[in-house]
């Protein structure tokens, strides 16, 4: 059963697939709380929500001693991928870091923002037109991506107060980020130092604080113990034979890289799982 603007409708299937990613993943499942299942679908394990997790970001920007042209390009073309892994780990997470092509889009604003900043600076006319291209073409961005490691209590659970436009609970998110992170973003500030001064640049500003990478994680984590997970290894809820949860809230852990692929990955591994079971009806 579900509901829209008008009415409650009901829908009747064999097999169902959740694929709402890891907020609205979650907050469905725990909508769907009966007398039979107290805590929500597919959440015996009390799992359901937990181990939320992105990318923490550091962002660092400068200015080339010389053009770099960047706004040529797609977003990122180039990463430093060595600093993934390696026994540092014991202590704090790994890496990527990505080369950006956005000059200071991301930290500062697109290029109708930047001007605003040199106008209250006192350019105008030719003098505006020639700092504007002196400086954008010599923006320069680093991003490091960080491993967060899962936390139970960075999670969605159900808001008590703020109601969408259905009347149903918004998602309510609790997230922190935890030492490990913490101490890879001191890493990372030093080595974002040491390529922007072999690069050869100017100006060096590192962004307090985390940025989002927007890579939700975890929620509906996947494992082979059903008292300590949601889905199975072909994303199968343990808990309802024909229900399957697809996306990135599957993860246990997040690692540093971008989470696409690796969500097309578990989805195609579903899928002869899936066709099996249709086929035995």
């Amino acid at each position: 059963m579900y509901r829209d603007p008008v009415e409650e409708r009901r829908v009747r299937a064999h097999y169902f697939v959740l694929a709402a990613h890891a907020v609205e993943g979650p907050r469905l499942l725990l909508l769907s709380a009966n007398e039979r299942f107290p805590n929500g679908l597919a959440n015996s394990s009390d799992q359901v929500g937990r181990n939320l997790m992105d990318h923490p970001v550091l962002l660092s920007y400068a200015l080339a001693d010389e053009p770099v042209y960047p706004l040529r390009a797609p977003l990122s073309t180039a990463g430093v991928e060595q600093f993934r892994d390696g026994e540092f780990r014991a202590a704090r997470s790994g890496m990527r870091i990505e080369i950006g092509n956005d000059g200071w889009n991301w930290p500062v604003g697109a290029p109708p923002q930047f001007v605003r900043m040199l106008v209250t600076k006192g350019f105008r006319g030719d003098a505006l037109k020639r700092e504007l291209n002196r400086q954008v073409t010599r923006q320069f961005r680093l991003a490091a991506l960080l491993e967060q490691l899962p936390d139970p209590e960075n999670r969605v659970t159900l808001d008590p107060v703020f109601k969408d436009s259905l009347g149903l609970p918004r998602p309510r998110l609790t997230y922190a980020v935890d030492g490990y992170a913490k101490q890879g973003r001191a890493a990372a500030m030093e080595l974002h130092d040491r390529i922007f001064h072999a690069f050869g640049t100017s100006s060096t500003t590192h962004v307090p604080g985390f940025q989002g990478a927007g890579h939700i994680m975890g929620t509906t984590r996947m494992g082979t113990n059903p008292r300590t997970s949601v889905v199975d290894p072909n994303l199968r809820s343990h808990d309802h034979p024909n229900l399957f949860i697809l996306g990135s809230g599957a993860f246990p852990t997040g690692a540093c890289s971008n989470p696409t692929l690796t969500i097309a990955a578990l989805a195609l591994r579903c899928v002869p799982v899936l066709a099996r079971a249709l086929e035995q009806g």
